[in-house]
């Protein structure tokens, strides 16, 4: 098969894009391990998460403990995630810090409707 200067540029054009996003999990997760040590307290560290649901529900500074190894802050990210109804954001702390944030929850929908303004809620 001939590859013809038009097949070239298209195959060129597509190792471009595939190599593009690549994500390095090993580098990421190395990232991860170094951040869960710094953050650590008796073998545990905490993560401090917040989001939207679908009905203008938001909330804020919940508090979860996890063992301070990689894969169980992933697992419970991958949870975390499954379960999303809308953006979600997480962080992780160290366990003393977090224990003096205080939990926030907010029903956007209904502050608006009650203050007299318009609220929509995008899917």
């Amino acid at each position: 098969m001939q590859l013809t200067r038009k097949s070239r540029s298209l195959i060129r054009r597509l190792v471009r894009e595939l190599n593009r996003n690549k994500v390095d999990f090993l580098a990421r997760r190395a990232d991860l391990k170094t951040r869960i040590g710094q953050l650590q307290e008796s073998g545990r560290v905490a993560i401090v998460y917040g989001g939207i649901d679908c009905d203008g529900g938001r909330w804020d500074n919940r508090v979860s403990e996890v063992p301070a190894i990689p894969v169980a802050v992933e697992r419970w990210h991958d949870r975390y995630e499954a379960q999303a109804e809308g953006p979600q954001w997480q962080t992780l702390e160290k366990p003393s810090v977090a224990a003096g944030l205080v939990e926030d929850d907010r029903d956007l929908a209904m502050e608006a409707f009650e203050d007299g303004h318009s609220h929509v809620l995008f899917a």
